[in-house]
């Protein structure tokens, strides 16, 4: 279980730090784009679809992080009308139910990604497209392993008679 849970840890630093840099990328190069288009009249040509891939690249990342702290969306009226003493199984049940949706969805990404392979198509700067959408596969990936970690440490601390869940603190 703390191989699990570092390796959990490692994903949410390397992905905070990423989602950092890539930001500031962003701000940087959408900043860069209007001072080019507004002063000098004009641009770089690849920029502005070079940022809207940033922008997926951001939003999966900010899912990982999200799932990794439990934050990500949900309906919870069902879980306000399990008993206390089965909200954990509850709880369980309900990330394995998102691993295995977020699995499926996963393989379908790699299917679209391989088709983006064998057509070879550029994007930008001799770069394929599938160099910019690799980032949904890998992203449900890691976001079905966030939601089996989190499962099987609430399962191991049943066996050990925890029933209780505890609530995440947010800042």
């Amino acid at each position: 279980m703390n191989i699990l849970k570092r390796i959990d840890q490692a994903i949410d630093t390397f992905v905070s730090w990423f989602v950092v840099a890539v930001l500031g990328l962003m701000i940087v190069m959408a900043f860069g784009q209007v001072v080019l288009r507004n002063i000098f009249h004009s641009n770089i040509e690849w920029g502005d679809i070079f940022l809207r891939h940033l922008v997926l690249w951001v939003g999966f990342f900010g899912a990982i992080i999200a799932t990794g702290e439990r934050r990500h969306l949900k309906i919870e009226f069902i879980s306000k009308l399990v008993p206390q003493k089965l909200h954990k199984a509850f709880l369980i049940l309900t990330n394995l139910f998102a691993a295995v949706i977020c699995s499926f969805l996963m393989l379908a990404a790699i299917a679209f990604v391989k088709s983006e392979i064998e057509t070879a198509e550029i994007l930008i700067l001799n770069l394929p497209t599938w160099y910019f959408i690799i980032v949904i596969p890998v992203g449900y990936a890691v976001i079905a392993f966030r939601f089996l970690v989190h499962s099987i440490i609430w399962i191991l601390e049943i066996v050990h008679g925890n029933w209780d869940v505890v609530e995440v603190q947010h800042l």
